[in-house]
């Protein structure tokens, strides 16, 4: 399967970033991408003092999915005030398949104090392969990363607004996590480096405008985990005996 990580800057507007967005995923049809992953809050740019639900963002997101045949991965804030950091994934049907609402609220930006966090893994299954679903400062937080790859995924895809000054961490991270879960992390940035990182932790390509495309294959992730069976290794009940001595 095919996965496109398209990077861009916020817009001036909903109705500019909306066009841009259906532009890059019938461009990335057109190449064959599959699947097409937009930053954080690409319609809005991430802003939590602003963050305020638009109806409009969700509904673009499922006919821009349906039109063009390809899954279409964009966040967008939905929900009563405190609004959610949800990130939707809308199948070729047109129908959202799996949200996310953002867990870890990235505090020392404020989203803490005016977004409410989510509290439950997503994943889906798609072309033969299972994909997750993470935002942006989650990926500081490897037990999600863990979660995931223990449920199978082959893929984890990251919509982000890392800022530009700390491009080297968002790109570190990737690898990193890639190679903790041994599976596919791909990531869309809203201020650069959009990049795809393999199950060994290597780099497949990155960007810093426009679109990444990359081959997410199952065949691979199944190899690296029968050659180094880290899941398999893990000692769970030896952590959560530590952290409950930890808690005492």
């Amino acid at each position: 399967m095919r996965v496109c990580c398209y990077g861009m800057a916020p817009p001036v507007s909903v109705e500019s970033g909306l066009r841009e967005a259906e532009e890059a995923a019938a461009a990335a049809a057109a190449e064959g991408a599959d699947l097409i992953l937009f930053p954080e809050q690409f319609a809005t740019g991430w802003n939590p003092a602003t963050a305020r639900p638009d109806p409009a963002i969700l509904p673009a997101i499922c006919r821009i999915a349906a039109e063009y045949g390809i899954w279409v991965v964009g966040s967008c804030w939905r929900g009563a005030p405190p609004p959610l950091n949800l990130t939707c994934a809308a199948g070729p049907d047109g129908r959202v398949q799996a949200t996310y609402a953002k867990i870890h609220l990235f505090s020392p930006g404020g989203e803490g104090l005016t977004c409410t966090p989510g509290t439950e893994p997503a994943v889906f299954d798609a072309g033969g392969l299972r994909f997750a679903l993470a935002v942006c400062y989650d990926l500081r937080f490897p037990e999600l990363f863990v979660h995931y790859a223990a449920c199978g995924a082959d893929c984890i895809l990251v919509p982000a607004a890392w800022p530009a000054e700390r491009l080297d961490q968002w790109e570190l991270l990737l690898r990193g996590r890639a190679l903790d879960t041994e599976c596919y992390i791909a990531g869309a940035n809203a201020w650069g480096r959009s990049c795809i990182a393999g199950p060994d932790g290597s780099l497949r390509g990155k960007t810093d405008h426009g679109h990444l495309i990359g081959e997410i294959r199952k065949d691979e992730v199944l190899k690296m985990r029968a050659v180094l069976p880290v899941l398999h290794d893990r000692r769970p009940d030896l952590y959560t005996r530590w952290r409950n001595a930890c808690e005492r």
